[in-house]
């Protein structure tokens, strides 16, 4: 057909890609072109307008180039465009927005489609170590490198430990684990934003340490490195944050989502008994979100905890394996997760510990819980596990529990509020765990626990009133 007036037709008329790392490619996406009329018709040129420069790529219907010639589409047909983008560096702390169009020539027409992608500078941090026993790993080094004052490199006993800060100057890439190594300290100021590719993950190896200072109004946030909107809530895209013993890790205003474990904190598992090196982590004013597997996984280890929420885990919220003391004040566990069946409770403790070795470890875990609340959608939401004999140690106090075990034992169950109906939460499907005007949870705090930490995750005050709400959010009107 070569009718001046005959025009294509398109499935959209732009392609926006939204933000994307520079130098890494985007996912694929796809136009469609139709012929509306009944004979075939030819297209004269196909081009990206950038043409060879741009930072686009398309192939046209299975052939790829800047530029396709006298395209023929038969009457009533259509074909595909895919559309790739690949952008470089912009050389400056914030975003991009970088356009180029499709060019379509027919009998003389011309039309076209908007191609858009905002692109991200970043820090890239890839592997130099692998192990077949082992996810593939980096550890930090200080020496200077072309882009800054740290670098990495292989793990080795013969570089001295290293002190490096991570400011908000650009978002952390990560591919494969980086491993913060014995002696290491890595502080994570406040606002910065760490990505990890796809199986990648945060090692703190025995000895290191990681410090998280996030603050309320700029958390630091660990998420996968798939920026388009239809991973903004996928489970599992990155592997874990993993903490070894022998440092005093620390955690605040942090946002941790979308991993398979949000936070593993544990002896090494691949040594065996004793274990003598003091480890403890402190979290507070954190929110680790819709992960696959656990929210939290431990094992001998302390664990403080202030404020944290964790919501909607594949399998635990939080799981506490073998000997231990965890102190959980303010804190909100609950478990609505969708997008597979869930059989386990959310929050789960048990004495014993099997090490990589299959080495059976027994300890006595002693928890307490104070003005926090502990639910989701199963009946049990809270379950113990004891073998051998041994025992655990529970403090649960002025706290909601919804669980199907007996908690009659006033020494370790006191002013408890157990299997309320579902009446707490704002939007808790949605990880929405703020508390509504008439929820149970309202005023039924004890004012002593409330005084250890005062505010809650919003820094609004909890003790105010004199009568604190149970769980990390305060009610405001």
């Amino acid at each position: 057909m070569d009718s001046s007036s005959a025009t294509l037709r398109f499935s959209t008329d732009s392609v926006h890609f939204g933000t994307v790392f520079t130098t890494v490619g985007t996912v694929t996406k796809n136009i469609r072109v139709y012929n509306p009329f009944s004979d075939r018709i030819k297209i004269s040129s196909i081009r990206l307008k950038g043409g060879k420069s741009s930072g686009f790529r398309i192939n046209v219907d299975g052939v790829p180039g800047d530029l396709h010639t006298d395209v023929e589409i038969a009457g009533k047909d259509s074909m595909y465009i895919f559309i790739e983008a690949t952008l470089d560096t912009n050389n400056q702390n914030t975003t991009l927005t970088v356009f180029d169009e499709i060019e379509f020539v027919t009998n003389g027409n011309f039309q076209s489609i908007i191609l858009e992608a905002i692109g991200q500078d970043a820090h890239f941090i890839t592997p130099t170590s692998f192990n077949r026993n082992l996810p593939d790993f980096t550890c930090l080094r200080s020496a200077s490198c072309t882009s800054g004052t740290w670098c990495t490199g292989p793990c080795s006993d013969d570089v001295p430990p290293v002190n490096i800060t991570w400011t908000n100057d650009k978002p952390y890439v990560i591919y494969g684990f980086l491993a913060i190594d014995s002696g290491d300290v890595l502080n994570i100021e406040k606002g910065c934003r760490i990505y990890f590719h796809q199986g990648g993950g945060m090692w703190v190896y025995r000895g290191g340490t990681l410090k998280v200072n996030g603050t309320k109004d700029e958390p630091v946030t660990f998420l996968g490195d798939r920026l388009e909107p239809a991973y903004e809530n996928r489970p599992g895209q990155w592997d874990r944050i993993w903490i070894n013993e022998g440092g005093q890790n620390e955690i605040h205003h942090a946002i941790i989502r979308n991993g398979f474990i949000g936070i593993q904190a544990e002896v090494l598992p691949f040594d065996d008994p004793p274990y003598n090196d003091p480890s403890s982590l402190q979290i507070t004013n954190t929110v680790i979100d819709n992960c696959s597997g656990f929210g939290m996984l431990s094992a001998i280890y302390n664990v403080s905890a202030e404020n944290l929420i964790i919501t909607n885990s594949g399998q635990y919220n939080m799981a506490i394996r073998g000997a231990g003391d965890y102190d959980f004040v303010h804190c909100t566990f609950s478990n609505y997760f969708n997008l597979a069946a869930r059989e386990t409770p959310s929050f789960f403790v048990q004495n014993s510990y099997i090490t990589a070795n299959s080495t059976q470890v027994i300890g006595v875990p002693e928890v307490s819980l104070y003005n926090s609340i502990v639910y989701g959608d199963l009946q049990n939401e809270f379950s113990t596990e004891i073998i051998n004999g041994g025992s655990i140690d529970l403090d649960f106090r002025s706290s909601i529990l919804k669980t199907t075990q007996s908690t009659s034992d006033t020494s370790q169950f006191k002013d408890m509020i157990i299997n309320p109906s579902n009446s707490i939460f704002l939007d808790p499907l949605n990880g929405n765990v703020k508390l509504f005007e008439t929820s149970i949870a309202r005023n039924k705090g004890k004012i002593n626990f409330a005084n250890q930490v005062p505010l809650d995750i919003e820094g609004n005050s909890r003790t105010a009133d004199g009568q604190p709400d149970l769980g990390a959010y305060e009610y405001q009107p």
